[in-house]
């Protein structure tokens, strides 16, 4: 028999939220102070991080680190705690550290249940962490990538990636990637409908 649930207040605070042991292996997000249990993602999900965090590893400086499901806050919402699929930081770590205060690349591989939220609310609260360089939005379902980059300070430059011979270039790590080894060995629905 598991342990009892403690009963969770409505509206938890960023260290409430931190500071809960959950009883399941789901990945938790605090939106507004309320908890969003995410489901375990899909392969595709988990490739598309893998190929991203495995190209940009070797790039960086060992005073820098790719960390995959990390906590980032909103600096833009007090009681709000996101869990980016993939980012890249060069603050150094910290004992027992949950969240990072000084992202340069976020990235969030978007699905069917969560592409709503990483475009209205992650994409624009990513945008105003100073620290931030560029925000990368990679397509589950088919080969689309959005590149956000930061220039002159507080504006964003976009590019929207498609072909599988088109070359993600990110300035925040010195990474370029053609799509097709980004999409290594990732199957998107109508090819499995298909096949």
């Amino acid at each position: 028999m598991g342990e009892p649930q403690r009963k969770l207040p409505d509206r938890l605070t960023v260290d409430e939220f931190l500071a809960t042991s959950w009883p399941d292996d789901a990945r938790h997000e605090l939106h507004d102070g309320h908890v969003v249990a995410m489901a375990p993602p899909m392969r595709a999900h988990s490739t598309l991080v893998v190929n991203l965090a495995v190209a940009i590893r070797p790039l960086l400086p060992r005073s820098c680190d790719v960390l995959t499901e990390a906590g980032v806050l909103s600096p833009a919402r007090a009681y709000t705690c996101y869990q980016a699929d993939l980012l890249v930081t060069c603050e150094p770590p910290e004992p027992r550290q949950r969240t990072i205060h000084a992202p340069i690349l976020l990235v969030e591989v978007l699905s069917p249940s969560t592409q709503a939220i990483d475009r209205s609310r992650k994409l624009p609260d990513y945008r105003q962490i100073a620290s931030v360089q560029e925000v990368l939005l990679v397509d589950s379902e088919a080969m689309h990538v959005e590149l956000y980059r930061r220039f002159e300070g507080t504006r964003w430059l976009s590019e929207i990636l498609r072909e599988p011979t088109d070359v993600l270039h990110l300035d925040s790590v010195g990474l370029d990637l053609a799509l097709a080894d980004l999409y290594r060995r990732v199957v998107f629905p109508a090819e499995e409908a298909a096949g």
